[in-house]
Protein backbone atom coordinates (compact mmCIF):
# COMPACT_ATOMS: atom_id res chain seq x y z
CA UNK A 1 0.00 0.00 0.00
CA UNK A 2 1.59 3.88 -0.70
CA UNK A 3 2.54 5.65 2.05
CA UNK A 4 -0.58 8.28 1.73
CA UNK A 5 -3.28 5.43 1.67
CA UNK A 6 -1.91 3.62 4.35
CA UNK A 7 -1.86 6.65 6.36
CA UNK A 8 -5.23 7.55 5.44
CA UNK A 9 -6.22 4.04 6.44
CA UNK A 10 -4.50 3.85 9.52
CA UNK A 11 -6.25 7.48 10.68
CA UNK A 12 -9.85 6.12 8.84
CA UNK A 13 -9.63 3.21 11.19
CA UNK A 14 -8.68 5.26 14.19
CA UNK A 15 -11.50 7.33 13.81
CA UNK A 16 -14.36 4.88 13.25
CA UNK A 17 -12.88 3.18 16.70
CA UNK A 18 -13.32 6.90 18.10
CA UNK A 19 -16.85 6.75 16.67
CA UNK A 20 -18.09 4.15 18.47
CA UNK A 21 -16.86 5.17 21.88
CA UNK A 22 -18.37 8.54 21.84
CA UNK A 23 -21.48 6.91 22.95
CA UNK A 24 -19.87 5.81 26.20
CA UNK A 25 -17.55 8.68 27.40
CA UNK A 26 -20.20 8.79 30.39
CA UNK A 27 -18.94 5.66 31.28
CA UNK A 28 -15.21 6.10 30.75
CA UNK A 29 -15.21 9.05 33.95
CA UNK A 30 -17.47 6.73 35.83
CA UNK A 31 -15.02 4.04 36.03
CA UNK A 32 -11.94 6.34 36.04
CA UNK A 33 -10.14 5.29 32.76
CA UNK A 34 -11.05 4.16 29.49
CA UNK A 35 -12.39 0.17 29.17
CA UNK A 36 -9.57 -2.75 28.34
CA UNK A 37 -12.06 -3.00 25.09
CA UNK A 38 -11.57 0.40 23.48
CA UNK A 39 -7.47 0.49 24.19
CA UNK A 40 -7.30 -3.23 22.29
CA UNK A 41 -9.48 -1.64 19.53
CA UNK A 42 -7.20 1.42 19.19
CA UNK A 43 -3.84 -0.61 19.81
CA UNK A 44 -5.09 -2.73 16.70
CA UNK A 45 -5.41 -0.06 14.36
CA UNK A 46 -1.68 0.87 15.43
CA UNK A 47 -1.90 4.15 16.15
CA UNK A 48 0.08 3.85 18.91
CA UNK A 49 3.40 2.76 17.42
CA UNK A 50 2.90 5.81 15.21
CA UNK A 51 6.39 7.28 15.93
CA UNK A 52 8.27 4.33 15.90
CA UNK A 53 10.55 3.95 12.89
CA UNK A 54 9.51 1.57 10.23
CA UNK A 55 13.02 -0.14 10.48
CA UNK A 56 11.60 -1.23 13.86
CA UNK A 57 8.02 -2.28 12.82
CA UNK A 58 6.34 0.71 13.51
CA UNK A 59 4.49 3.10 11.64
CA UNK A 60 7.07 6.42 11.33
CA UNK A 61 4.01 8.66 10.98
CA UNK A 62 4.50 12.54 10.74
CA UNK A 63 3.59 14.57 13.84
CA UNK A 64 0.90 16.25 11.48
CA UNK A 65 -0.45 12.84 10.87
CA UNK A 66 -0.31 12.24 14.79
CA UNK A 67 -2.34 15.53 15.26
CA UNK A 68 -5.07 14.58 13.45
CA UNK A 69 -5.45 11.34 15.30
CA UNK A 70 -4.94 13.24 18.96
CA UNK A 71 -7.39 16.09 17.54
CA UNK A 72 -10.11 13.41 16.87
CA UNK A 73 -9.46 11.48 20.16
CA UNK A 74 -10.10 14.73 21.93
CA UNK A 75 -13.10 15.74 20.29
CA UNK A 76 -14.93 12.31 21.34
CA UNK A 77 -13.53 12.71 25.24
CA UNK A 78 -10.47 15.19 26.32
CA UNK A 79 -9.51 11.74 28.42
CA UNK A 80 -9.67 9.08 25.13
CA UNK A 81 -7.83 12.06 23.66
CA UNK A 82 -4.93 12.34 26.40
CA UNK A 83 -4.89 8.74 27.02
CA UNK A 84 -4.26 8.78 22.86
CA UNK A 85 -1.45 10.93 23.01
CA UNK A 86 0.68 9.45 26.35
CA UNK A 87 1.09 6.16 24.31
CA UNK A 88 1.55 7.90 21.03
CA UNK A 89 4.55 9.44 22.86
CA UNK A 90 5.67 6.46 24.42
CA UNK A 91 6.37 4.99 21.32
CA UNK A 92 9.00 7.89 21.00
CA UNK A 93 10.20 7.44 24.19
CA UNK A 94 11.95 3.87 23.29
CA UNK A 95 14.60 5.52 21.42
CA UNK A 96 16.33 7.03 24.25
CA UNK A 97 17.33 3.70 26.15
CA UNK A 98 19.81 2.31 25.39
CA UNK A 99 19.66 0.44 21.85
CA UNK A 100 19.74 -2.79 22.87
CA UNK A 101 17.27 -2.25 25.49
CA UNK A 102 15.01 -0.46 23.03
CA UNK A 103 14.92 -3.23 20.15
CA UNK A 104 15.02 -5.74 22.68
CA UNK A 105 11.69 -4.55 24.38
CA UNK A 106 10.29 -3.78 21.00
CA UNK A 107 10.93 -7.85 20.35
CA UNK A 108 9.70 -8.81 23.34
CA UNK A 109 6.17 -6.05 23.78
CA UNK A 110 5.77 -5.42 20.12
CA UNK A 111 2.68 -3.21 22.22
CA UNK A 112 4.36 -2.40 25.00
CA UNK A 113 1.85 -0.48 27.76
CA UNK A 114 3.59 1.87 29.58
CA UNK A 115 2.49 4.57 32.01
CA UNK A 116 5.01 7.21 33.09
CA UNK A 117 5.86 10.11 34.27
CA UNK A 118 8.34 12.96 33.14
CA UNK A 119 8.32 14.97 36.20
CA UNK A 120 11.60 13.45 38.39
CA UNK A 121 9.85 12.74 41.59
CA UNK A 122 12.23 9.62 42.51
CA UNK A 123 15.47 9.20 43.80
CA UNK A 124 17.99 6.89 42.31
CA UNK A 125 21.10 5.91 44.10
CA UNK A 126 23.80 4.53 42.18
CA UNK A 127 25.10 0.74 43.07
CA UNK A 128 26.35 -2.22 41.48
CA UNK A 129 25.11 -2.75 38.01
CA UNK A 130 22.12 -0.18 37.73
CA UNK A 131 20.40 2.08 40.93
CA UNK A 132 18.20 1.60 44.06
CA UNK A 133 15.17 3.82 43.42
CA UNK A 134 12.24 4.95 45.57
CA UNK A 135 9.46 7.57 44.98
CA UNK A 136 5.79 8.29 44.31
CA UNK A 137 4.85 10.06 41.09
CA UNK A 138 1.34 11.44 40.26
CA UNK A 139 -0.62 11.92 37.34
CA UNK A 140 0.11 8.46 35.56
CA UNK A 141 -1.96 8.33 33.04
CA UNK A 142 -2.53 5.87 30.43
CA UNK A 143 -4.62 2.70 29.56
CA UNK A 144 -5.27 -0.63 31.39
CA UNK A 145 -2.61 -3.68 32.37
CA UNK A 146 0.66 -1.88 31.84
CA UNK A 147 3.81 -3.99 31.07
CA UNK A 148 5.78 -1.51 32.65
CA UNK A 149 6.16 2.32 34.56
CA UNK A 150 8.46 4.85 33.65
CA UNK A 151 9.48 7.35 36.39
CA UNK A 152 11.76 9.64 36.46
CA UNK A 153 14.19 10.28 39.29
CA UNK A 154 17.33 12.72 40.60
CA UNK A 155 20.27 10.50 40.73
CA UNK A 156 21.77 11.07 44.44
CA UNK A 157 25.52 10.33 45.62
CA UNK A 158 26.37 11.10 49.72
CA UNK A 159 22.61 12.25 50.66
CA UNK A 160 22.59 15.30 47.46
CA UNK A 161 21.65 15.31 43.78
CA UNK A 162 24.71 14.56 41.88
CA UNK A 163 25.39 17.11 39.18
CA UNK A 164 25.66 16.45 35.52
CA UNK A 165 27.40 17.46 32.61
CA UNK A 166 25.16 20.53 31.81
CA UNK A 167 25.92 22.01 35.21
CA UNK A 168 21.99 20.45 36.69
CA UNK A 169 21.33 18.07 38.67
CA UNK A 170 21.54 14.61 37.19
CA UNK A 171 18.23 12.93 36.15
CA UNK A 172 17.56 9.55 34.55
CA UNK A 173 14.28 8.06 33.70
CA UNK A 174 13.75 4.36 34.85
CA UNK A 175 11.67 1.73 33.32
CA UNK A 176 10.24 -0.89 36.42
CA UNK A 177 7.50 -3.84 35.64
CA UNK A 178 4.32 -2.99 36.47
CA UNK A 179 4.23 -6.12 38.86
CA UNK A 180 6.99 -4.61 40.98
CA UNK A 181 4.81 -1.40 41.47
CA UNK A 182 1.58 -0.34 43.52
CA UNK A 183 -0.59 1.56 42.05
CA UNK A 184 -2.51 3.81 44.09
CA UNK A 185 -6.51 5.09 44.44
CA UNK A 186 -5.36 8.81 44.26
CA UNK A 187 -7.65 9.53 41.20
CA UNK A 188 -10.39 11.48 41.98
CA UNK A 189 -10.26 14.88 40.20
CA UNK A 190 -12.15 17.47 38.25
CA UNK A 191 -11.42 16.61 34.89
CA UNK A 192 -9.59 14.31 32.21
CA UNK A 193 -11.40 11.51 34.86
CA UNK A 194 -11.14 8.55 32.51
CA UNK A 195 -7.66 8.59 32.48
CA UNK A 196 -6.85 6.61 35.11
CA UNK A 197 -3.73 8.84 35.98
CA UNK A 198 -3.37 7.55 39.81
CA UNK A 199 -0.20 8.04 41.60
CA UNK A 200 2.77 5.23 41.59
CA UNK A 201 4.86 4.40 43.93
CA UNK A 202 7.42 1.78 44.71
CA UNK A 203 10.53 1.44 47.13
CA UNK A 204 14.02 0.88 46.92
CA UNK A 205 13.71 -1.53 43.72
CA UNK A 206 16.92 -2.18 42.09
CA UNK A 207 16.94 -1.24 38.54
CA UNK A 208 19.69 -2.36 36.04
CA UNK A 209 21.34 0.16 34.36
CA UNK A 210 20.16 -0.49 31.21
CA UNK A 211 16.89 0.56 31.90
CA UNK A 212 17.38 3.61 32.70
CA UNK A 213 17.43 6.84 29.89
CA UNK A 214 18.48 10.46 30.01
CA UNK A 215 15.13 11.35 29.01
CA UNK A 216 15.59 15.23 28.42
CA UNK A 217 19.73 15.43 28.06
CA UNK A 218 20.68 11.52 26.12
CA UNK A 219 20.14 11.18 22.50
CA UNK A 220 17.08 9.05 21.22
CA UNK A 221 18.85 6.16 18.37
CA UNK A 222 15.76 6.53 16.15
CA UNK A 223 16.83 8.03 13.21
CA UNK A 224 13.36 10.10 12.31
CA UNK A 225 12.58 13.69 12.47
CA UNK A 226 10.67 13.92 15.42
CA UNK A 227 13.32 11.83 17.40
CA UNK A 228 16.15 14.79 16.47
CA UNK A 229 13.64 17.24 18.62
CA UNK A 230 13.93 18.20 22.34
CA UNK A 231 11.48 16.13 24.53
CA UNK A 232 9.61 19.05 25.78
CA UNK A 233 9.71 20.69 22.02
CA UNK A 234 8.00 17.17 20.11
CA UNK A 235 5.37 16.57 23.19
CA UNK A 236 4.14 19.86 22.63
CA UNK A 237 2.13 19.81 19.25
CA UNK A 238 0.47 16.42 20.80
CA UNK A 239 -0.83 18.15 24.36
CA UNK A 240 -2.27 21.38 21.75
CA UNK A 241 -3.61 18.76 19.42
CA UNK A 242 -6.14 16.73 22.52
CA UNK A 243 -6.88 20.80 24.04
CA UNK A 244 -8.05 21.47 20.03
CA UNK A 245 -10.34 18.48 19.97
CA UNK A 246 -11.95 19.22 23.33
CA UNK A 247 -12.92 22.78 22.08
CA UNK A 248 -14.03 21.56 18.72
CA UNK A 249 -16.20 18.88 20.71
CA UNK A 250 -17.61 21.97 22.54
CA UNK A 251 -18.74 23.96 20.07
CA UNK A 252 -20.18 21.25 17.91
CA UNK A 253 -22.35 20.87 21.08
CA UNK A 254 -23.01 23.96 21.59
CA UNK A 255 -24.39 24.21 17.65
CA UNK A 256 -26.60 21.02 18.48
CA UNK A 257 -28.04 22.56 21.17
CA UNK A 258 -28.77 25.62 20.23
CA UNK A 259 -31.04 24.42 17.61
CA UNK A 260 -33.54 23.12 20.39
CA UNK A 261 -32.61 25.19 23.19
CA UNK A 262 -35.12 28.06 24.18
CA UNK A 263 -34.59 31.18 26.70
CA UNK A 264 -35.96 30.39 29.99
CA UNK A 265 -38.05 33.67 29.80
CA UNK A 266 -39.24 33.91 26.19
CA UNK A 267 -40.46 29.79 24.92
CA UNK A 268 -40.56 31.52 21.51
CA UNK A 269 -37.11 32.52 21.04
CA UNK A 270 -34.70 29.55 20.34
CA UNK A 271 -30.84 30.16 20.65
CA UNK A 272 -30.25 29.53 17.13
CA UNK A 273 -31.86 32.78 16.53
CA UNK A 274 -30.41 34.95 18.44
CA UNK A 275 -27.72 37.13 16.90
CA UNK A 276 -25.78 38.04 20.01
CA UNK A 277 -25.27 33.82 19.98
CA UNK A 278 -24.38 34.03 16.35
CA UNK A 279 -21.70 36.86 16.93
CA UNK A 280 -20.12 34.97 19.98
CA UNK A 281 -20.39 31.79 17.80
CA UNK A 282 -18.43 32.83 15.26
CA UNK A 283 -15.70 35.16 17.08
CA UNK A 284 -15.05 31.22 18.87
CA UNK A 285 -15.00 29.54 15.77
CA UNK A 286 -12.45 31.81 14.31
CA UNK A 287 -10.34 31.57 17.72
CA UNK A 288 -10.39 28.25 16.95
CA UNK A 289 -9.48 28.19 13.89
CA UNK A 290 -6.01 30.64 14.47
CA UNK A 291 -5.18 27.95 17.44
CA UNK A 292 -5.48 25.22 15.04
CA UNK A 293 -3.34 27.32 12.45
CA UNK A 294 -0.74 28.09 14.70
CA UNK A 295 -0.73 24.08 15.59
CA UNK A 296 0.06 23.13 12.48
CA UNK A 297 2.67 25.79 11.31
CA UNK A 298 4.37 25.21 13.86
CA UNK A 299 4.12 21.63 13.92
CA UNK A 300 5.05 22.00 10.51
CA UNK A 301 8.16 24.18 11.01
CA UNK A 302 9.45 21.66 13.46
CA UNK A 303 9.53 18.85 11.83
CA UNK A 304 11.35 20.70 8.45
CA UNK A 305 14.15 21.65 10.42
CA UNK A 306 14.60 18.48 12.53
CA UNK A 307 13.96 16.22 8.86
CA UNK A 308 16.89 18.94 7.74
CA UNK A 309 18.99 18.07 10.60
CA UNK A 310 19.48 21.54 11.47
CA UNK A 311 20.04 22.52 15.12
CA UNK A 312 16.73 24.82 16.55
CA UNK A 313 17.62 28.05 18.13
CA UNK A 314 16.40 29.05 21.53
CA UNK A 315 13.90 31.28 20.21
CA UNK A 316 12.04 28.08 18.36
CA UNK A 317 12.85 25.73 21.55
CA UNK A 318 10.95 28.44 23.23
CA UNK A 319 8.27 29.06 21.12
CA UNK A 320 7.71 25.26 20.34
CA UNK A 321 7.14 24.75 23.58
CA UNK A 322 5.19 27.56 24.08
CA UNK A 323 2.84 26.40 21.94
CA UNK A 324 0.93 24.21 24.23
CA UNK A 325 0.46 27.08 26.70
CA UNK A 326 -0.79 29.16 24.04
CA UNK A 327 -3.58 26.83 22.44
CA UNK A 328 -4.77 25.53 25.69
CA UNK A 329 -5.23 29.16 26.88
CA UNK A 330 -7.24 29.67 23.98
CA UNK A 331 -9.28 26.36 23.79
CA UNK A 332 -9.77 27.06 27.93
CA UNK A 333 -11.20 30.48 26.78
CA UNK A 334 -13.53 28.83 23.85
CA UNK A 335 -15.21 25.81 26.22
CA UNK A 336 -15.80 28.34 28.37
CA UNK A 337 -17.49 30.55 26.00
CA UNK A 338 -20.03 27.61 25.50
CA UNK A 339 -20.41 26.56 28.72
CA UNK A 340 -22.02 30.01 29.10
CA UNK A 341 -23.56 30.25 25.82
CA UNK A 342 -25.61 27.38 26.66
CA UNK A 343 -27.08 28.83 30.15
CA UNK A 344 -28.35 26.39 32.86
CA UNK A 345 -28.55 23.48 30.33
CA UNK A 346 -24.49 23.39 31.01
CA UNK A 347 -24.56 22.81 34.74
CA UNK A 348 -25.81 18.95 34.53
CA UNK A 349 -24.08 16.39 34.29
CA UNK A 350 -26.21 15.44 31.44
CA UNK A 351 -24.84 18.12 29.37
CA UNK A 352 -21.45 17.12 27.42
CA UNK A 353 -20.66 21.04 27.42
CA UNK A 354 -20.13 19.97 31.44
CA UNK A 355 -17.38 17.51 31.12
CA UNK A 356 -15.82 19.56 28.42
CA UNK A 357 -15.16 22.10 30.58
CA UNK A 358 -13.58 20.08 33.39
CA UNK A 359 -11.48 18.63 30.99
CA UNK A 360 -10.06 21.88 29.30
CA UNK A 361 -9.08 23.00 32.77
CA UNK A 362 -7.51 19.92 34.11
CA UNK A 363 -5.42 19.70 30.73
CA UNK A 364 -4.58 23.27 31.38
CA UNK A 365 -3.10 22.30 34.63
CA UNK A 366 -0.52 20.00 33.47
CA UNK A 367 3.03 21.68 33.60
CA UNK A 368 2.90 21.50 29.54
CA UNK A 369 0.65 24.48 29.31
CA UNK A 370 1.93 26.77 32.30
CA UNK A 371 2.17 30.14 31.21
CA UNK A 372 5.74 31.01 32.50
CA UNK A 373 7.01 29.52 29.46
CA UNK A 374 5.87 33.10 27.99
CA UNK A 375 8.94 34.53 30.17
CA UNK A 376 11.51 32.51 28.70
CA UNK A 377 10.49 33.34 25.42
CA UNK A 378 10.45 36.65 25.81
CA UNK A 379 14.40 36.53 27.01
CA UNK A 380 15.42 35.05 23.80
CA UNK A 381 13.64 37.09 21.69
CA UNK A 382 15.28 40.01 23.79
CA UNK A 383 18.63 38.77 22.84
CA UNK A 384 19.53 37.50 26.37
CA UNK A 385 20.54 33.79 26.76
CA UNK A 386 18.84 30.77 28.98
CA UNK A 387 20.23 28.77 31.54
CA UNK A 388 20.88 24.99 30.38
CA UNK A 389 18.52 24.37 32.50
CA UNK A 390 16.00 26.67 31.39
CA UNK A 391 16.44 25.33 27.66
CA UNK A 392 16.02 21.52 28.39
CA UNK A 393 13.66 21.59 31.37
Amino acid sequence: MPPDDRRKAILDDVKAVLAKAAARVGEFDERGGITTELYEELEATRIFQALTPRIYGGLEMSLADVNEALVAGGKVSGSVGWVMMIHVQQSLGLGTFPKETGLKILREHPHVRIRGVAAPKGTAVPTEGGYVVSGQWPFASGGPDPDFVAGNCVVMENGAPRIGAHGIPELILVWVPAAQVEFLDTWHVLGLRGTNSCDFRFRDVFVPKEMSAELFTGRNFFETAPARLPVRVVLSPSHAAVAIGIAEGALEELKALAMTKRAAMNPNARLVDDPLFRHALGSCAIRLAAARAFLDRTTGDLETAAALGRRLTPAEIMQGRALTAHVTSECIAIVEKAFRLAGSTSVYNTCPLERRLRDIYVAGQHISAFEEIYRALGTVLLGQELSQFELLF
